[in-house]
């Protein structure tokens, strides 16, 4: 189980630990381990660089001290849905929604995929282990769609009265359409909820422990 109090000492841990970090390079050490997950200095620098840039921040002191809570909760989390996904053996994902991903942050600034690894090498972020990071949510999301879907049953009677209040206003088959979307919108608030639920009973029971 998380201790929260741990957590919050961790952190003021990790602080104390790179109270400089800079772009330059840190040698790799194991900070934590998430059940059989470790966590490591390498980890940390990366996530942290990683998301100074994609939300288009310069690289400074401000910043990296700005960014350093956030990005250990996100490495948790990370490691306790690759212990589920590993529980599972969860191997595929929808590979086209990870290349819809890298394609759109290409574009959010202004480049192309060759162009955005550039971005990547020139402040010294691993582009590999970026990307591996995004197969872990999608990994996520066959997860709890494969456990969770024949739970998702949807209240007919409730998508129809909402679409008969475009009844006047649409064809037939527009109807059609949009009774499909709101199916498919139900369904996916729910598998939603079950992801969330799921996560929170992991986080509860998986031990992590700090060096």
């Amino acid at each position: 189980m998380i201790n929260t109090k741990i957590i919050v000492r961790f952190i003021f841990v990790v602080l104390s630990l790179f109270p400089t970090l800079s772009k330059s390079e840190i040698t790799s050490s194991i900070i934590a381990k998430v059940g059989n997950e470790i966590i490591t200095s390498y980890d940390i620098k990366n996530e942290i660089l990683t998301n100074i840039v994609l939300t288009n921040n310069e690289i400074n002191q401000k910043n990296i001290d700005a960014f350093k809570k956030i990005a250990m909760k996100n490495l948790i989390n990370r490691k306790i849905k690759n212990i589920e996904i590993e529980k599972y053996k969860i191997i595929k994902f929808n590979t086209d929604d990870l290349q819809k991903y890298l394609s759109n942050i290409a574009k959010s600034f202004n480049t192309d995929m060759t162009g955005l690894k550039n971005i990547f090498k020139n402040n010294e972020i691993d582009y590999d282990l970026f990307v591996n990071n995004y197969k872990t949510e999608l990994l996520w999301n066959t997860l709890i769609f494969q456990i969770y879907y024949n739970q998702t049953n949807v209240n007919i009677i409730e998508v129809e009265n909402e679409i008969n209040r475009f009844k006047i206003d649409k064809t037939q088959s527009e109807l059609e359409d949009l009774k499909n979307q709101i199916l498919n919108q139900k369904k996916e608030e729910k598998l939603q909820l079950y992801s969330r639920s799921h996560f929170t009973n992991l986080e509860n029971t998986i031990q992590v422990k700090f060096n």
